[in-house]
């Protein structure tokens, strides 16, 4: 036994020595990937800010310096297209943060690597996990490409201290001759109490804050029209596109009425970040939109509804949509990427930036008494994603939307009839899927 013990003590001694003699310091060896810096596009919204502050101390742990490059999300996808076609190690973005839209053209393209042989190799990420439709929706055939980061589900905020004043509730009863009653039935009551909201209030007070400029704020905006009507793009068991069907034709319809009546002045010009600011400085009574901007409606330095604000769901349900972590083929560091995103998305790390103001894509945290405590909205986050509808994923996700947004804004602005802009959509829409290996794994 002694002498096992000494020749025991005499290896560590050796390879000690051996260390040193190589000029390895011990902390290479806890570190290996210390000195690396990675770089990756972020979209300026509540879940990166809550990631920034705990930055520190995932550098302090692995040695590794991570820099977000922070943009609004209309320049996210032009901005990430060039590197990504860079080549293999070559482009500028060492993991990616991927909106589901993107999923389909980004793993068809061939852009991304697969991250079963990590996922294998990190029992303490589980997809079960997470959020099911957040999972699906970045689900592609057999193999992994993506970590669900946060959820947004959208929904309708409005200000409390109109929704609940008695004078507003008699003045749309005699507006609408129908009983008052919140939260609204459905899309066509919303729409009455948000034009009735418009004419109750004052001049520089409108019904609604809406984001009807071409392409993507008015699709993601007019997506919830749609699908509370129980409509959608595609039928996604046949796949064929169904958006000229009477339910898209209604959603055309109310949307067009909303932004003539009760809507902001330039509405149909307006991005998100627009809208928001509408709503924030007190200037709309209701909005349809994102969950994860709660935060930032809740906090008195950038709201004036700060204390009169409240989200529900959309009655019928409204649009899900989300944001993965994905590692590049071009990326310069794919393994010191991977400690970053095995990093973040421990508990500890998903709870940190959940009480940040984030919305990890994580079951659990919605059901936490702390979280919800802080953040009483999110007591109906898990109601409102059960019944929220993705985007389709197709190989040409990025051309789908431009197409609904092309021909939905013809419509808007009188350049052909709602009819008429919604069939040749149809057209367009059944072109792109034509052949779709992606369509045709999910056809049923």
């Amino acid at each position: 036994m002694k002498s096992r013990m000494w020749i025991a003590g005499l290896c560590s001694v050796l390879i000690s020595a051996l260390i040193v003699s190589l000029g390895i310091p011990a902390s290479a060896q806890e570190k290996p990937y210390a000195g690396v810096t990675l770089n990756v596009l972020m979209e300026d919204v509540p879940d990166t800010e809550s990631i920034e502050p705990l930055l520190p101390e995932f550098e302090e742990e692995t040695g590794i310096k991570v820099v977000f490059e922070k943009v609004v999300y209309t320049v996210m996808h032009e901005k990430l297209v060039p590197q990504l076609m860079a080549g293999e190690g070559n482009g500028s973005y060492d993991f990616l943060q991927v909106d589901n839209y993107w999923v389909g053209e980004f793993v068809m393209a061939g852009w991304l690597r697969p991250l079963d042989e990590h996922l294998e190799a990190t029992p303490e990420i589980q997809l079960d996990n997470y959020i099911q439709a957040n999972v699906e929706m970045f689900t592609v055939g057999d193999q992994t490409y993506f970590i669900p980061q946060w959820t947004y589900p959208m929904g309708l905020v409005y200000r409390t201290d109109v929704v609940n004043d008695p004078e507003f509730h008699e003045f749309y009863e005699q507006e609408t001759g129908q009983e008052w009653s919140f939260p609204p039935k459905d899309l066509f009551e919303y729409a009455e109490m948000a034009k009735a909201a418009n004419d109750f209030t004052p001049d520089d007070v409108y019904g609604a804050a809406m984001q009807g400029a071409k392409i993507d704020p008015l699709v993601m905006e007019l997506s919830n029209y749609l699908f509370a009507l129980g409509g959608d793009f595609y039928d996604r068991t046949e796949w064929k596109a169904t958006f000229d069907s009477q339910e898209g034709i209604d959603a055309l319809k109310v949307y067009k009425d909303l932004l003539e009546n009760a809507a902001q002045p330039g509405a149909s010009g307006a991005n998100f970040d627009d809208a928001f600011n509408v709503f924030g400085q007190g200037k709309a009574v209701f909005a349809i939109t994102y969950n994860f901007l709660m935060p930032w409606l809740l906090d008195e330095t950038n709201s004036v509804v700060h204390d009169r604000v409240e989200f529900i769901g959309l009655p019928g349900g409204g649009l899900l949509g989300g944001w993965a972590w994905a590692i590049p083929v071009s990326s310069p560091h794919p393994e010191a990427a991977w400690e970053f995103i095995k990093w973040v998305e421990q508990k500890e790390v998903q709870k940190a930036r959940g009480m940040g103001g984030g919305m990890p894509a994580v079951k659990w945290i919605y059901d936490d008494p702390e979280f919800l405590d802080k953040y009483t909205f999110q007591k109906h986050a898990g109601e409102i994603i059960a019944t929220g509808t993705p985007v389709p994923v197709i190989s040409q996700s990025t051309r789908m939307v431009e197409i609904i947004g092309e021909y939905a804004s013809s419509a808007l602005i009188g350049d052909m009839s709602i009819e008429e802009a919604l069939q040749m959509a149809n057209e367009e829409l059944n072109e792109i899927i034509d052949g779709d290996p992606l369509v045709e794994m999910q056809k049923q």
